[in-house]
């Protein structure tokens, strides 16, 4: 196994624990835990689709090289589009846990689109317990919704 499916792995072990201590009344504390390890496991991603067959050293350049090739190729759009998001809101800063909580939620289809996309490509087994991470749909639009004291709100 290369080093950079390593650090993948090490990564998503993190996320995993995360997801498997969620409660209710927790989810957007282990949401916020979770938004920190996911723009570095997107780019740990786009270095390992950029190096095919060869391994690379997790450096800046060698991130930012990585992402320019996942952003020029049209069927990496998910990836690019995912980490415009992570930069936007889960950069450097930690944000309160009800937001933290909503952007899980939102980011919910890219982490399973994720799932897919390393199990067919790289035979990658990630996010194994994705499915325990709490969420409620809407009955209505089967979109994902969440609470608040204030009552129910779609995501």
């Amino acid at each position: 196994m290369r080093k950079i499916e390593k650090e993948i792995l090490t990564i998503n072990a993190n996320i995993e624990k995360n997801i498997e201590k969620i409660t209710d009344t927790e989810r957007g504390f282990y949401s916020q835990n979770i938004l920190k390890k996911l723009r570095d496991f997107i780019e740990h991603i786009a270095l390992l689709i950029y190096t095919g067959e060869n391994d690379i050293d997790n450096s800046y350049d060698n991130i930012k090289k990585a992402l320019n090739y996942i952003k020029s190729r049209g069927k990496f759009r998910f990836l690019n589009k995912f980490h415009k998001y992570l930069q936007i809101a889960a950069s450097h800063y930690t944000m309160d846990e009800d937001s933290a909580e909503r952007l899980m939620l939102k980011y919910y289809q890219y982490l399973l689109q994720l799932k897919n996309f390393l199990k067919e490509n790289y035979s990658l087994e990630i996010l194994k317990n994705i499915n325990k991470f709490p969420i409620i749909m809407s009955p209505k639009t089967c979109t994902p919704i969440f609470s608040c004291k204030g009552g129910w709100f779609l995501i």
